[in-house]
């Protein structure tokens, strides 16, 4: 192929994919909007779309506007077609592995929640093997209408290049996950880091967000900070960016059994490490009221101490006060860096009107004045299938960004 032929294909492929993602983040929309706002001609959005209808990936509807009812002059508008794929998403995680399948929107079809964790690869990636094909085939996805498999684990996990830097457990950085359960499946694996796949998901299966940038916080196990910029997200060298849980806030603190320092965010304000705080206090005696609720100190999960500190327990309202305090300031830190428009919260102690409320004031107090007022916060209601929905919104991003 010659330089000019070669250069008419690649802006062609350049032009249909532009075309297909603002179809699917604008619809309906007309022709003619699409054209004003790619700066391509009418002609050359209808020739790009044909093949598109043709797919059934997009749909033609006829709109009438308030004003030209009237007049009787209805519109032709362009919608894609949120059922012309299915796509199967995991959530590998310390706590559970979940499955949900979604169709292009993110509408879930179908879900199935498991109290296997995450483990050594060889045993995650059998465990992966055996369920995903007998999730599929309990919801009866046929294989022509499954667009492919997204799954999101915690690590320093760079899904743009098929990369693991690093997880919980050693022996996965030799490993390609997407490449060898895609082979094992004979399905198109993507792989993600979780909390990063939950900003593409707010960003593109919920719109919960109309700012960029952005910030995606979250606390669970550990506690990351994800950002999409420009409408990308951010990776950094070795897909460590957002990983605010290892920035130390503690002097001389307790040790973070991930990464080995003394005083970083995780260390004090993880869900592992919250629980352990009280667990402790649980073996000197007390509080009375986490005892009835949880006499086994064991069995201690995030629902008890929130009930705790609802009932007034004070030895846990202080165990959770303390970690909002650190969550606080790390949070309008990052704000005074970054200088997001809008930021995403999202964990179970961050469920609670409470501490919401507790949240947003520290960092208000805490991060530039000319922010105050200005950053849009958006907290999320906790939800357990977040995860693998969010697995599944990757899945669909790695659609809208092909060239075909």
């Amino acid at each position: 192929m010659n330089e000019k032929g070669g250069n008419h294909q690649l802006l062609k492929q350049k032009n249909s994919q532009l075309i297909r993602k603002f179809i699917y983040q604008n619809s309906p929309v007309s022709r003619v909007e699409i054209a004003q706002e790619l700066g391509l001609t009418t002609p050359t959005i209808t020739g790009m779309v044909t093949p598109l209808i043709a797919r059934g990936l997009v749909r033609e509807t006829v709109s009438v506007p308030e004003e030209a009812k009237s007049a009787g002059r209805p519109r032709m508008m362009l919608e894609f077609v949120p059922e012309a794929y299915c796509i199967c998403g995991v959530d590998v995680g310390p706590y559970r592995i979940n499955y949900i399948l979604t169709d292009l929107r993110g509408n879930v079809l179908a879900c199935r929640r498991t109290k296997q964790t995450l483990d050594e690869y060889s045993k995650t990636l059998e465990l992966l093997s055996a369920q995903i094909p007998d999730f599929l085939a309990e919801a009866g996805v046929p294989r022509e209408k499954l667009l492919g498999v997204g799954v999101c684990l915690p690590g320093m996990i760079d899904g743009s290049v098929d990369k693991i830097y690093d997880t919980f457990y050693e022996g996965w950085t030799e490993h390609s996950l997407s490449a060898e359960l895609g082979q094992r499946l004979g399905i198109k694996v993507e792989v993600e880091n979780n909390v990063r796949a939950r900003a593409i998901c707010a960003d593109l299966f919920d719109r919960s967000v109309q700012a960029e940038p952005f910030a995606y916080f979250f606390v669970s196990f550990g506690v990351a900070c994800q950002m999409i910029i420009d409408g990308k997200v951010l990776y950094g060298q070795f897909a460590a960016a957002g990983e605010i849980g290892h920035t130390v806030v503690q002097r001389n603190g307790p040790v973070c059994p991930t990464c080995g320092n003394r005083g970083c965010l995780e260390a004090l304000t993880g869900e592992r490490a919250i629980l352990q705080r009280c667990r402790d206090i649980m073996a000197a005696g007390s509080p009375a009221v986490l005892k009835q609720l949880c006499p086994n100190p064991e069995k201690l999960t995030m629902e008890h101490v929130l009930k705790a500190q609802e009932l007034g327990d004070w030895e846990v309202s202080h165990v959770v006060e303390d970690a909002i305090e650190y969550l606080g300031i790390a949070l309008a830190n990052t704000i005074n860096l970054i200088s997001p428009r809008a930021v995403v919260l999202e964990g179970r102690i961050l469920s609670t009107p409470k501490n919401q409320a507790m949240m947003r004031s520290v960092v208000e107090q805490y991060m530039f004045h000319v922010h105050v007022g200005i950053t849009d916060f958006k907290f999320l209601p906790f939800d357990e299938d977040r995860g693998a929905r969010a697995a599944a919104s990757v899945v669909v991003k790695e659609f809208l960004s092909r060239a075909n």
